[in-house]
């Protein structure tokens, strides 16, 4: 008796979007209050009264309602600055 082999040509592989097994694309921060770039010209986040620092995260205050535990969320103290951002 054979049992319960299966001789597909997918079997047992499970593929990613990536390509290689394993590997992930970087996380995009994505924890802005407003569009970057919309806010005062030549400022940034990292200058702005809302930014909230970690020691390896930062985080927009006024979007703190959709904060994760995780990178999806960040910001860059280095974006253009949004239309919230306050001095």
């Amino acid at each position: 008796m054979m049992g319960w082999i299966n001789n597909s040509p997918h079997s047992g592989r499970v593929g990613r979007v990536t390509g290689r097994r394993g590997e992930r694309r970087p996380t995009e921060p994505r924890g802005y209050a407003a569009l970057p770039g919309t806010g005062p010209a030549g400022e940034t986040c990292g200058a702005c009264r809302h930014i909230v620092r970690g020691r390896r995260w930062r985080k927009c205050e006024l979007a703190r309602a959709l904060w994760t535990h995780g990178p999806g969320t960040d910001i860059r103290a280095g974006a253009p600055a949004c239309r919230q951002w306050e001095a």
